[in-house]
């Protein structure tokens, strides 16, 4: 070969290289990252006033999906769900007490089939809802035990109850404490119920450092775990489970010094959209629950503005906590030369209402509730893209296998969204939708589709779920938004005229995808 003709292979090697750095490169490890009750309310997903820069320095280094969906907006359906592979009517979860293990005993977990496949497990914090799991943290998954550390800051002391590290806060409670036994009440469940119906803050900022909280424990045992499981010879999957922004927002004073509350605005629209039927609200129990929320509030009433303020900036407050957090775990990553051979995923296992709709928490199919971040980097990953295509949490393991050279479970039944991480524009996945569900009363379910533009949403009476027939007559309420035109769902569209050919369309599509859930593997 002459050498010029060396010379410009060679150049032209390097030039396709340079182009794709990762992309002929397979990840080994997972690093597996959840976070509770996280909307996408970062400044990578549009809102320059949060003050995320570990968040947005993930996304920098992968693909962050902008429309991804979780398949019930609640924790334990939500967990068991991408834990499992499977949509909540193959688990059936649908609540907070119900542990998949009995009720879809054939199912295995995800890092439990890992373990088969070689990989060492392990997870720190919450990954499972805490109290719907088998023991062990679902133990089954771990190959190493699972952990909840306690070693909390010496200089502040445990926090009362798990949570409440304010000295004025504590001393009360312990008093209240004291008068629950003198009551006779000596289990500390009866303990802690006579307390929290007098006393139990919805938000705290205390002047404490990270590890006085459990989140900071949680990123210090993650990143000694980190250190061990690199010196083994096995791949590894380390789940490390945050449990802000969860209620009660609580995060340490700086992180709420990052924001000004004077100048926090409140959701766009809050009352109830025209047309929609009543069924798709609720009354946020799960707040009137603390001590400082009015408990008489009902469907459609708003909490007064200073409280929502103040909800909103610890919300804020605790999604900068956690980014905090975010940070220490990749600068531990890149030190111990991890981002070269691992594959990293973030998640929320549902997002959450602060004021829109007069809702708050999650459990509804509203957008606020089902729409989280999901963020991919690592090897084989392309970096600062965005997708606007519909996406499901139950695809996070698929994904993952593909990205890994894992052979795909056969229980799964999302898909692998690896065809998104490139940059290119050829390569897509068929699906243009992601499908969610939430139950009301006992005998209703509500099926959302979501695709780039519409969210169409039928809600099903007579205990009907997608192992069932599909049947028009068990339907009693239709919803249809166009985040086009109305970005805040203040109008059911269903039954308006001129997009009757998208409700056939969507309503087909729905069908669809309930009727194959039914073929999908369920008993």
């Amino acid at each position: 070969m002459k050498l010029s003709n060396l010379l410009l292979f060679l150049m032209s090697f390097l030039l396709l290289n340079a182009e794709c750095p990762a992309q002929n490169k397979k990840a080994q490890n997972i690093l597996f990252i959840a976070v509770d009750d996280l909307k996408p309310l970062l400044a990578s997903y549009g809102y320059d006033q949060m003050h995320t820069p570990n968040f947005d320095r993930l996304a920098k280094m992968g693909v962050s999906f902008q429309n991804a969906h979780v398949q019930q907006a609640v924790c334990g359906p939500s967990r068991a769900s991408i834990m499992t592979g499977t949509f909540p009517d193959r688990t059936k979860v649908w609540d907070l007490h119900t542990d998949f293990r009995e009720s879809a005993p054939d199912l295995q977990s995800m890092p439990e089939y890992l373990i088969t496949q070689g990989y060492e497990t392990t997870a720190i914090g919450k990954i499972y809802h805490k109290g719907s799991t088998s023991p062990g943290h679902d133990g089954k998954s771990w190959s190493i035990p699972h952990i909840l550390p306690g070693d909390f800051d010496p200089a502040f002391g445990s926090p009362a109850f798990s949570y409440y590290q304010d000295p004025t806060t504590k001393a009360a409670m312990k008093e209240l404490i004291e008068e629950a036994k003198e009551k006779g009440k000596k289990r500390k469940g009866g303990q802690r119920s006579y307390v929290f119906k007098k006393l139990k803050p919805s938000t705290e900022g205390a002047d404490v450092s990270d590890e006085a909280y459990q989140d900071g424990l949680y990123t210090k045992e993650a990143i000694k775990r980190l250190g061990e499981l690199k010196k083994g010879s096995k791949p590894f999957f380390l789940a490390v489970g945050y449990q802000k922004p969860h209620l009660p927002f609580i995060a340490p004073k700086k992180y709420w010094d990052l924001y000004d509350r004077e100048k926090i605005d409140l959701a766009a629209f809050r009352g109830l959209s025209e047309g929609t039927p009543r069924i798709a609200y609720h009354s946020f129990g799960e707040l009137r629950a603390f001590s400082d929320i009015d408990r008489n509030l009902g469907v459609g009433n708003e909490l007064p503005e200073d409280k929502q303020r103040e909800l909103i900036h610890g919300y804020m407050a605790c999604v900068s906590y956690i980014d905090a957090q975010i940070g220490k775990l990749l600068d531990a990553v890149e030190a111990m030369d991890l981002n070269k051979n691992t594959a990293i995923v973030l998640w929320g296992d549902h997002g959450f209402h602060l004021g829109d709709h007069s809702l708050w928490c999650k459990h509804s199919n509203f957008e606020q509730a089902t729409r989280i971040p999901l963020i991919f980097a690592g090897p084989g990953i392309a970096q600062n893209v965005k997708s606007n295509h519909p996406v499901e949490l139950i695809d996070v393991f698929p994904t993952l296998f593909d990205l890994c050279d894992v052979p795909m479970s056969s229980q799964l039944q999302g898909k692998s969204l690896v065809p998104l991480l490139d940059t290119k524009k050829k390569t897509s996945i068929e699906q243009d939708f992601a499908l969610s569900q939430y139950h009301r009363k006992k005998t209703v379910m509500g099926y959302s589709l979501r695709t780039e533009r519409y969210r169409y949403t039928e809600w099903h009476d007579n205990n009907y779920r997608s192992n069932q027939p599909y049947l028009d007559t068990n339907i009693v309420g239709v919803e249809l938004y166009d985040y086009e035109s109305d970005p805040n769902e203040t109008k059911n569209l269903a039954e308006h005229t001129v997009y009757q050919n998208v409700v056939v369309d969507l309503k087909k599509k729905l069908q669809n995808r309930l009727e194959g859930n039914t073929k999908n593997k369920q008993p």
